[in-house]
């Protein structure tokens, strides 16, 4: 993306990399996991529908995170600021691809400037860095909050190099006996599939996610599995293509991404995203979704919880409630990539700046009324 003034003048104002995160008064792992959690619990981030789902499996998702966190900032990092009197803010950011990561769990105790410093310390690191190809974030759309600043963002950066979409979550009971379907073909993917997966992929969720997934990299993860493995966890993602019979384009997919319990608290670091071509007949949706879902349960024997994650769209809606999956919540999945850093920056700023003057604004007219 061509560098404009305005993009100029921020760059500019960067401090170096060995400074940035004093210069926006943030500390990088400072807080125990239990002081995390706490302060998810005092912000009211763990709601209680979430917080149910996670509470059987607390010790084990807390011992992933400490695991995760002695390679400093390798596979997971958290950025804090303010203080106790103040109020603290609190972003959390790990590792899902070899150089893609997912910003989550933005928390904040009434204090607009420490939120604030996480989200643009965070940004100007990855900028001045130089190396991290793509960010994504996950949100509900009903939240309001991240609705108006994730979901604003594409009018910022641009379509080439974000996106904002809005998926459904179904929680796929992992024992279901799904049905053998006729006239559909399943295979494992190898590497003499990645144009067929890429191809697929774009036409379902466009060529931001392929590039921010990594998928016509290091598909299967091997790579990043080795970095998870130092600590005595895994990262691992296995892919199926569905075809016609006797046909050679695929018609959909099913991704199957395996990470340690919790890292994200809806589970998505073990999501399966299932993708069918937008030219699917919806009489031929449930025999592709089932077949895929089929193949795919076989990446989760051994997984801890009772369902498996699935992210979808519309187009599969009626069929995975027909299979049995029960629907959860509609969720967006919000990518910048490393082109759009600079501009994601100036939309976050720009963003906080307004919100920071309208609560200045308030409070000087407060005062007014108060003499």
């Amino acid at each position: 993306m061509p560098l404009d003034v305005t993009d100029q003048e921020v760059i500019k104002s960067l401090p170096r990399l060995a400074d940035v995160y004093d210069a926006y008064g943030v500390q990088v792992n400072a807080l125990p996991v239990d002081e995390i959690f706490s302060l998810y619990e005092r912000t009211g981030f763990l709601y209680p529908d979430k917080a149910a789902r996670l509470l059987p499996h607390l010790g084990q998702v807390k011992e992933n995170w400490r695991r995760m966190l002695r390679r400093g900032e390798s596979l997971l990092y958290v950025l804090t600021a303010g203080d106790e009197k103040q109020g603290r803010a609190s972003i959390a950011v790990w590792r899902t691809a070899p150089n893609g990561w997912t910003s989550q769990h933005l928390v904040s105790e009434n204090n607009p400037f420490a939120s604030r410093a996480v989200m643009l310390s965070g940004s100007a690191a990855s900028f001045l860095k130089g190396v991290d190809e793509s960010h994504q974030n996950w949100f509900r759309p009903e939240n309001r909050f991240p609705s108006r600043v994730f979901g604003s963002m594409v009018q910022t950066i641009g379509e080439s190099f974000s996106s904002v979409q809005r998926h459904m979550y179904f929680a796929l009971p992992r024992r279901l006996a799904l049905p053998v379907q006729k006239g559909i073909r399943v295979v494992p993917y190898s590497p003499s599939h990645k144009e067929a997966l890429c191809g697929i992929a774009t036409a379902a969720r466009g060529s931001v996610y392929v590039t921010a997934e990594e998928l016509r990299g290091d598909v299967e993860f091997k790579a990043v599995d080795e970095l998870y493995r130092s600590v005595g966890l895994r990262r691992t993602r296995r892919v199926w293509l569905a075809y016609r019979e006797y046909k050679d384009e695929p018609i959909g997919a099913a991704i199957a991404y395996r990470g340690p319990l919790g890292v994200n608290f809806s589970y998505i670091e073990n999501r399966c995203d299932l993708l069918l071509h937008p030219t699917v007949p919806d009489s031929d949706v449930p025999a592709v979704a089932s077949s895929l879902l089929k193949a795919a349960s076989s990446a989760y024997q051994g997984f801890e919880l009772e369902a498996i994650p699935v992210i979808t769209d519309q187009i599969a809606a009626a069929a995975l409630t027909q299979l049995g999956a029960e629907f959860l919540r509609h969720y967006c999945q919000g990518i910048w990539l490393k082109g759009g850093q600079l501009r994601f920056y100036r939309h976050v700023d720009n963003f906080y700046s307004r919100l920071l003057s309208r609560a200045e604004k308030h409070a000087t007219q407060e005062t007014f009324v108060g003499y």
